[in-house]
């Protein structure tokens, strides 16, 4: 699966969002100052040469719909941050987390209980 620019993955997270729409409705939901709609076009045209998104026919308008669940780029995503910045380590991520103070004590316990279940599960 090949990575998104920034504009490209603003354009997904609003079809994920709208689970399927036209362009209007994709333009009507991007923040101000909204981009001409023919930068838009271009962008779905990318993301669906990139196999990011598929579209149906109707009439003389093109509906839009993700190809790709956003629970599923969000893995790959992720899995490219822990090995390209924190050496393919998990740990670290989470380490860097807890350095940063960006976990509460309910988060780093919950992380431990679901810790916990996992290694009992694969028992």
């Amino acid at each position: 699966m090949k990575s998104l620019t920034k504009a490209e993955e603003q354009v997904m997270q609003i079809l994920w969002l709208l689970k399927q729409g036209f362009l209007k409705d994709i333009l009507d939901k991007m923040p101000e100052p909204k981009p001409h709609s023919n930068t838009v076009a271009t962008i779905l045209k990318i993301l669906i040469d990139k196999g990011f998104v598929s579209f149906e026919v109707m009439g003389r308008n093109n509906l839009y719909k993700p190809a790709v669940s956003k629970a599923e780029y969000g893995k790959k995503s992720i899995n490219q941050l822990v090995k390209g910045y924190f050496e393919n380590s998990p740990a670290k991520l989470l380490s860097h987390f807890v350095n940063e103070n960006k976990l509460s004590k309910e988060d780093l316990e919950a992380l431990l209980e679901q810790i916990k279940n996992a290694k009992n599960n694969n028992q």
